[in-house]
């Protein structure tokens, strides 16, 4: 079980999975619960649940997800892996359905998938098509096809397919939308900057032990922002966001005897960082949250599938699109898959 997002306000996820499966956890009771009110519609969905639901999660070919509105049971889904993948379930309660969780689950299911799927498809009856449908073709599902079985007594289950490559595309061209309204696990995925700090440094920020970064050149304006924190140097690679409390401009010496402390270097290393500079900047970093594990520079440009230039100081990420889909994915990924299943890491 893991917490996945929180919606800004009292919505979050948890991931369901074998060990739920097996103790037949409080969340998997739940999430059944949520499942069984869809009797009218699917009237064999007890047993569905029971003998294929269940047991495709013990053995790791199922995943399931539970929403929590104000702790209230709201959202269920249920994601079937393999080459040929399966959205089995997705349900969202009406209160909930105009703040964009529709992408954020297709999104999870698609990255809960990613590894094993060449197609994914899963079926809906006709009126739902015809009421939805705009939403299922931004996803790369362009048309439903009558479905070899029919649970319902007077209207036709239909069949949607699409190759992955076309929904992973689809998922990557919404993820600044989802990024705005969601958090992960208390990682943001809407952080404002990309900040690159040398790799020794960019470890003990995320470790708690260097809590102001220097330079020569920054702006206040980034008060209040998160940042998203890149290891350069040998390590390329993504490690932690943080906030960004204050930005001081001062003379090097008193920003040395302020925080000397918290810079993370010796007096001679910072002596040598700024000779010759009348001011500088002191970045007060708060908040720091390390990601579970790190991710290479290309690890995500595979993900993304696109090239992505390492910042030298540090990039605005509503200015750079290739940059701000790397982050989010990042951010996703420490957020999707417990320690023992690194299924895309």
């Amino acid at each position: 079980m893991e917490h996945l997002f929180s919606q800004k306000g009292n919505f979050r996820v948890v991931r369901l999975s074998e060990a739920d499966a097996r103790a037949g956890s409080d969340h998997l009771k739940k999430l059944r619960e949520l499942v069984l009110e869809n009797e009218p519609m699917y009237p064999n969905i007890e047993e569905w649940f029971d003998q294929k639901v269940v047991s495709g999660m013990k053995s790791s070919e199922r995943v399931g997800y539970i929403g929590y509105l104000d702790e209230k049971p709201a959202v269920s889904a249920v994601v079937k892996r393999g080459e040929d993948a399966k959205f089995c379930h997705l349900r969202i309660k009406k209160e909930l359905q105009d703040i964009h969780l529709g992408e954020a689950f297709f999104t999870l299911m698609g990255l809960e998938v990613k590894r094993f799927a060449k197609d994914v498809h899963f079926t809906l009856p006709e009126s739902v098509w015809e009421k939805e449908k705009e939403f299922f073709k931004s996803f790369g599902f362009v048309k439903a096809i009558k479905a070899g079985h029919q649970y319902r007594l007077f209207e036709d289950e239909l069949r949607c397919s699409s190759p992955f490559d076309r929904v992973w595309k689809a998922i990557l061209e919404k993820l600044p939308k989802v990024a705005r309204a969601f958090f992960m696990n208390g990682h943001s995925l809407d952080s404002k900057l990309l900040m690159s700090i040398r790799g020794e440094n960019a470890r003990k920020v995320v470790a708690g032990k260097k809590k102001v970064e220097i330079r020569r050149r920054f702006s206040k304006k980034w008060t209040g922002c998160k940042v998203s924190i890149y290891a350069s140097g040998r390590e390329r690679c993504l490690v932690g966001e943080a906030l960004i409390s204050r930005v001081v401009v001062d003379k090097p010496e008193s920003i040395w005897e302020r925080f000397h402390q918290e810079i993370g270097c010796t007096r001679k290393e910072f002596d040598r960082y700024t000779r010759s500079l009348s001011t500088i900047y002191a970045i007060v970093l708060e908040n720091v949250m390390p990601y579970r594990k790190s991710i290479s520079l290309s690890e995500v440009s595979n993900l993304t599938k696109k090239k992505l230039r390492p910042p030298q100081n540090y990039y605005i990420l509503n200015n750079n699109i290739n940059w701000a889909e790397a982050v989010s994915m990042g951010v996703l990924l420490q957020s999707s898959f417990g320690t023992q299943e690194p299924v895309l890491l």
